[in-house]
């Protein structure tokens, strides 16, 4: 096995809608483990139940993660290469229906975002402020980390709709990061550092550093991903741990695969 951080668990397939249908779990498998990961956790969309006004959930429940399982489980899977099925929940469209007790026993793990604002019937901000938009992104991460059974915290702050986002922090500010980091902390919630489109953007590397190193500070744990929807993805986990090293983030700051397992379903 590779460097034991190098381990994404945030690998979306064709079963996400936002999937390329290249992206087919045996392909993924084969470059996750071409790359070297440490380990690779499948992430695919899925709610318990569709979210009205939103298509992009419709026949994303629990029988996507049924058929991947299955499929998972028929394969011949490389011996060092430790292969999860997850989910991406997706608390800001779904809110504490985001998750159930059958989708639980069906994962490995569980990812969850709050920042999905651009998708049909997303929560909006009560005017176009920064400090309303702070208000709505801040009000998304508390309830999200409040959810049984969330692992990582996945792109802290991201999204198209809530832009330009250095306003925005600013106006979060630094205890009510903090008040968002403790509950984090305390439920055992590691934060995602995102080699996506997050990583490519340096207005969002220099908008979220404070919070990355308050987190840090406080003790947090950490997942680095490349948040893959096509095999080639998986070169972009290089930009994740490369802004990670650019901010002073060591080895054990970052979760391992035998960390996430112990971890789950702690509440």
């Amino acid at each position: 096995m590779g460097n034991p951080i190098y381990a994404d668990f945030h690998v979306h397939t064709r079963f996400s809608p936002c999937g390329h249908r290249d992206a087919t779990l045996a392909a993924m498998i084969d470059r996750a483990r071409a790359k070297g990961l440490a380990a690779l956790g499948f992430a695919d969309h899925v709610t318990p139940a569709p979210v009205p006004g939103c298509g992009f959930y419709d026949g994303q429940q629990i029988e996507v993660l049924i058929e991947e399982r299955a499929i998972v489980n028929a394969m011949d899977l490389p011996a060092d290469l430790p292969v999860l099925v997850g989910v991406e929940a997706d608390y800001t469209l779904a809110g504490v229906n985001c998750l159930d007790d059958a989708i639980l026993g069906q994962v490995d793990h569980v990812i969850c975002s709050a920042s999905h604002f651009h998708l049909p019937s997303a929560p909006r901000p009560r005017e176009d402020t920064p400090e309303a938009k702070a208000e709505l992104m801040v009000r998304m991460a508390h309830g999200m980390l409040q959810v049984p059974g969330v692992s990582v915290w996945v792109h802290p702050f991201d999204c198209t709709e809530m832009r330009p986002l250095a306003p925005i922090m600013a106006a979060i500010g630094e205890a009510q990061m903090a008040e968002l980091i403790a509950p984090a902390n305390s439920r055992k919630v590691a934060i995602e550092i995102n080699g996506g489109p997050a990583a490519t953007s340096p207005a969002y590397r220099e908008a979220t550093a404070a919070f990355f190193g308050l987190a840090r500070e406080m003790g947090a744990r950490f997942t680095i991903t490349a948040d893959a929807h096509h095999p080639d993805d998986f070169e972009r986990l290089d930009l994740a741990l490369g802004w990670a090293r650019a901010m002073g983030f060591r080895d054990e700051d970052f979760l391992t695969v035998d960390e996430l397992l112990e971890r789950r379903g702690v509440v």
